[in-house]
């Protein structure tokens, strides 16, 4: 049987690598909109380097397994929290955008909300 830990961070490893397309797809948006002279190229390498930025912090919490250890009889909530609590300090230390910090805590919270979802019995 898998443990809590397991699924907690199989789910979070998802959850991060489909940001992580959702903000390179928005990268990628940019060029389309400056090509079609929506932006100005000002406006494109600012939104661009706040978009690296929330990238390079994502692909550095994903490397140091996002601050979580397996511990016996840790708690949903107790993971929960000891993910945001290092996500804060880690964007913190590294100056990464603090609004990272919402778009990961956001999918934290679904996936805790998700796992304490009762399944059916079989």
């Amino acid at each position: 049987m898998i443990s809590t830990y397991d699924k907690f961070v199989r789910l979070l490893e998802l959850e991060i690598e489909s940001l992580h397309d959702e903000l390179e797809i928005i990268v990628r948006t940019l060029d389309e909109r400056l090509a079609n002279h929506e932006i100005t190229e000002y406006v494109r390498r600012e939104n661009q380097a706040v978009l690296r930025n929330e990238l390079l912090g994502l692909e550095d919490f994903v490397r140091t397994r996002f601050g979580v250890s397996e511990r016996a009889g840790a708690t949903l909530d107790e993971m929960s929290s000891e993910v945001k609590s290092y996500l804060r300090r880690r964007l913190t230390e590294r100056e990464y955008v603090p609004a990272l910090y919402e778009l990961v805590s956001r999918r934290v919270d679904k996936i805790v909300a998700y796992l304490k979802t009762p399944t059916p019995s079989r």
